[in-house]
């Protein structure tokens, strides 16, 4: 492996061509396959919020789960086992120990005041704003920030999954647009699900209280703490239902955390994590419904596997080495 190029495709830096020729050499070398998702999976873990993380523990962990070589071969192995490890411990310095994935978020200012940030497929990226407001960008997600002081209010507008804590200011509130919807904060810590996919926009409440607006600035209902509202995009009405803080935080620690799902749904959520694409040529199996937590770190393969166990569908991957692997479900 190229380790210019594998930094590239894992800080998500490289294009299509690039992509193409990482992943076809990937391909040929079985060795170099099953060392470039070990060293993956240390780098998704660098990306989540852990302040425990031991970057020496992890390091050695990772050098003690490459195969010893053989003594022929031990010299030239041996340099390339280290230029590995070293950049995934520069990664994990630089990223890990900050408590966050730091190639996996992108800033943008236009200079009108306009802040864009974003986080990578594979990874969730911490943003704090000026005021000390701290936002969690989950997967494929995109935030955009700006602050009116004629209009005394922070306005954000978010594509995708963001956790708020926001810090409170009764004279200067803080509103997140989501597709149709804005929500107003009123001294709050909350989480918002809007993936353009999907035809559910969901809001949930921890401490604190938020406003559900319309288009037009209209209250629509108000929140309180432990509930979450759905909202519909195709009809346009609301759900409120009770919600647990330990589903909420799974998603900023490292975890899929499955709540009697359709089977459809968790695919979409793999997909937006593993940059893969799912496909259904038995339509039943979207139906069907499943509970469990889920490490980030597993391989959607493992997942798989373990999903079919009590379905029984079969799978086939076709992989594309310049575009998402498609994954097709029978």
């Amino acid at each position: 492996m190229d380790h210019h190029l594998l930094s590239r495709i894992l800080s998500g830096e490289a294009n299509q061509e690039e992509k193409g020729i990482f992943y076809r050499g990937l391909s040929e070398t079985k060795s170099d396959e099953a060392l470039f998702y070990d060293i993956k999976s240390l780098w998704i873990r660098a990306s989540m919020q852990n302040d425990s993380m031991d970057v020496d523990a992890e390091y050695n962990l990772f050098l003690n789960r490459i195969k010893q070589p053989t003594q022929k071969s031990t010299y030239s192995i041996g340099k390339q086992v280290m230029k590995y490890a070293a950049i995934i411990l520069f990664m994990l310095c630089i990223g890990g120990l900050s408590g966050y994935f730091i190639s996996g978020w992108d800033i943008k200012n236009n200079g009108s005041g306009m802040q864009k940030f974003s986080a990578l497929k594979g990874s969730v990226s911490i943003v704090e704003l000026a005021d000390g407001t701290k936002i969690w960008l989950n997967s494929g997600s995109q935030l955009t920030y700006r602050e009116d002081p004629k209009g005394k209010q922070r306005l954000a507008k978010l594509t995708g999954e963001a956790f708020f804590e926001v810090t409170h200011n009764e004279n200067f509130p803080f509103l997140v647009k989501a597709g149709k919807l804005t929500i107003r904060d009123l001294g709050t810590t909350f989480n918002i699900k809007a993936y353009c996919r999907d035809n559910l926009i969901e809001i949930s409440l921890l401490p604190g209280k938020a406003e559900l607006l319309n288009s037009n600035g209209n209250t629509l209902t108000a929140l309180h703490p432990g509930e979450s509202a759905i909202y519909s995009t195709d009809t346009e009405k609301f759900e409120i239902r009770q919600i647990t803080d330990n589903v909420l935080s799974a998603w900023r620690e490292g975890k899929f955390v499955i709540r009697d799902q359709r089977l459809e749904d968790i695919f979409n959520e793999l997909s937006r994590w593993y940059d893969v694409e799912f496909r259904f040529e038995n339509q039943k199996f979207k139906d069907y419904r499943y509970t469990g937590n889920i490490k980030k770190t597993t391989t959607v393969q493992h997942i798989l596997k373990m999903l079919r166990l009590t379905t029984h569908f079969n799978y086939r991957i076709i992989e594309k080495p310049s575009e998402p692997d498609v994954i097709i479900i029978y």
